[in-house]
């Protein structure tokens, strides 16, 4: 049902990630500095995303989040520079600095 802590940190070889359904929280630092991640798949049932999760993934593109997810904790996308526009559900609550400064959030 989680993904832990830094499970995945530095996987720099990572291209893409569909999750099973069934994952509910995706733990701090888990995909951290995973550059060459450009895909990634989120499950309906995802209520968590942790700090820095996804921190430095630069080659990420575009995200699409479930509707029930509830939080991204803060610097989760940080540094994407990749991301220029991502939708969030409206319920979900942004972390300090969720994503970096030149994305625009747009809530839905």
């Amino acid at each position: 049902t989680s993904i832990g802590g830094h499970a995945f940190n530095g996987c720099t070889g990572l291209t893409s990630v569909t999750f099973p359904e069934g994952l509910t929280s995706i733990g701090n630092g888990a995909f951290k500095e995973c550059t060459g991640l450009t895909s990634v798949t989120f499950p309906e049932g995802l209520t968590s995303i942790g700090e820095q999760a996804f921190l430095m993934c630069t080659g990420l593109t575009s995200v699409t989040f479930p509707e029930g997810l509830t939080s991204i904790r803060g610097h989760a996308f940080w540094r994407c520079t990749g991301l220029v526009s991502v939708t969030v559900p409206d319920s979900t609550q942004l972390g300090s600095h969720a994503f970096s400064d030149g994305t625009r959030v747009k809530k839905a």
